[in-house]
């Protein structure tokens, strides 16, 4: 287990010196200079996380929703790059873990 913890650790780092990893970082830092932009997104992002995880949407809820928040990330720039960004970090950590789970020939 030492060889994989190890690996492990190894892994870490490279995902951390990837591009994606530190826009990711950096974005993340620009919003926490400004807690009610950060508790603003936070929000967004857990009524978006809600919309995903309800087996019950109201499709007009969510298309205002969905309006109300175009109109938050052109409002600032700051959120529009710190989700993009945090969304590139989530696809490349499941592309890893699709692409070890692959390899595994984990079905």
């Amino acid at each position: 287990m030492e060889q994989i913890d190890e690996a492990i650790e190894n892994f870490i780092g490279s995902l951390k010196n990837t591009d994606i990893y530190k826009e990711y970082r950096s974005t993340l830092e620009e919003l926490n200079k400004d807690p009610d932009l950060k508790r603003r997104v936070d929000d967004f992002r857990q009524r978006n996380y809600n919309f995903q995880q309800s087996d019950d949407i109201d499709l007009n809820e969510y298309d205002q929703f969905r309006s109300e928040m175009v109109g938050f990330r052109a409002s600032d720039q700051r959120v529009d790059a710190f989700l993009d960004a945090e969304l590139a970090l989530c696809r490349m950590i499941q592309d890893v873990s699709f692409r070890i789970t692959e390899a595994l020939d984990f079905e």
